[in-house]
């Protein structure tokens, strides 16, 4: 039953990349897993670049049961899952929705570490990107831009990193634009 959307999406929805992700979570999935979460996690990315919103709201339910048990790495996944679901409910106008997910996501946070972070998303991210993209590997440059993309909604979204809102979105627009072009 849980897996029904999966389903749907893999019949309903020709896209390569969203195909690839139904197929590794309908093949294996423990919420134990990192790799497992991830996949579930770029599915609703992939989603959200492609604009089947609804669909991913129904995919990040795959999360609702999920409590935090103290591994960050699993968490990660899940807590950008929870990002794009708020960005979704705001998008729409349910600001209250949105603002209980951030909310929850924040007590899990460390906001005195956010700059930490910020020459790996201004820097790092890009020469990644371009590196991949210089030495002809489009698949890692396309990872590399989803980590980015990712990235950007969950600062945007959970509010307190030392970027402004203007900026993150039009990260988030760039990465729309270039990731919705893969077929």
């Amino acid at each position: 039953m849980e897996l029904d959307i999966i389903r749907y999406i893999i019949l309903h929805i020709d896209k390569k990349a969203i195909q690839r992700n139904c197929k590794k979570i309908l093949k294996k999935l423990s919420y134990k897993s990192v790799k497992d979460t991830g996949n579930i996690t770029e599915l609703i990315l992939r989603l959200y670049i492609y604009g089947y919103k609804n669909e991913a709201l129904q995919v990040c339910a795959l999360f609702d049961n999920i409590e935090f048990a103290g591994n960050y790495t699993i968490w990660n996944n899940i807590d950008a899952a929870y990002c794009i679901k708020a960005r979704i409910l705001r998008e729409k106008g349910e600001t209250s929705s949105a603002s209980k997910i951030i909310n929850f996501l924040n007590q899990y946070r460390f906001p005195h570490l956010y700059a930490n972070g910020k020459e790996w998303f201004t820097k790092t991210l890009d020469v990644n990107i371009q590196s991949n993209l210089n030495d002809k590997r489009k698949a890692d440059a396309r990872a590399w831009r989803l980590v980015k993309f990712e990235c950007a909604i969950c600062y945007r979204e959970v509010g307190g990193y030392p970027y402004s809102d203007e900026y993150l979105e039009d990260i988030i627009v760039d990465m729309i634009n270039i990731l919705s072009k893969e077929k």
